[in-house]
């Protein structure tokens, strides 16, 4: 029942993380084995600092962590928006190039953008996957995006796209 559940959810976020479906498959896997595994674990220690999908973030940020880690291949974050077709007046942005100017960010800075606008968390989840503040989620976020906006502001272009 708890898969059902949530797979979706971590399944989405570790898609947007790692482009092979074969490692994403891996990785998913791996957080519902070790997350069953030390399901005891939750519920007498963490259940009440947080709730249970979010423990499921933090390991699911683990498991990414450890296969950039331990591959040291460029980290990469998969976008679904590649073939969105802007409103008028909306930037158009090649989402490829985004692609490309994420791997400057850290790996912290991607997973909390991805949190954020992929899966669409409340920077309140974001803290209770990270263990920190909400205050501390927003400025690491702000400053992740300033950052971003930063590599991609000779890229940006406004008007209709035809």
């Amino acid at each position: 029942m708890l898969y059902e559940t949530y797979f979706p959810k971590i399944n989405s976020f570790v898609f947007h993380r790692v482009y092979d479906d074969s490692i994403k498959n891996e990785i998913v896997s791996n957080v519902f084995f070790k997350a069953m595994k030390k399901l005891n674990k939750f519920r007498f220690l963490d259940s009440k600092r947080c709730a249970f999908s979010s423990w499921l973030y933090r390991i699911a940020l683990n498991e990414i962590n450890q296969y950039y880690r331990e591959r040291k291949r460029e980290r990469t974050l998969v976008d679904k928006f590649i073939n969105k077709q802007p409103d008028k007046g909306d930037p158009v942005i090649d989402y490829k190039i985004v692609k490309q100017k994420m791997a400057v960010l850290s790996s912290e800075e991607q997973n909390l953008i991805a949190l954020k606008f992929f899966e669409k968390l409340r920077h309140r989840q974001i803290a209770e996957i990270y263990k920190i503040s909400e205050s501390n989620v927003k400025v690491r976020l702000h400053r992740a995006m300033k950052k971003l906006r930063y590599e991609l502001k000779d890229e940006v272009s406004y008007g209709k796209v035809g």
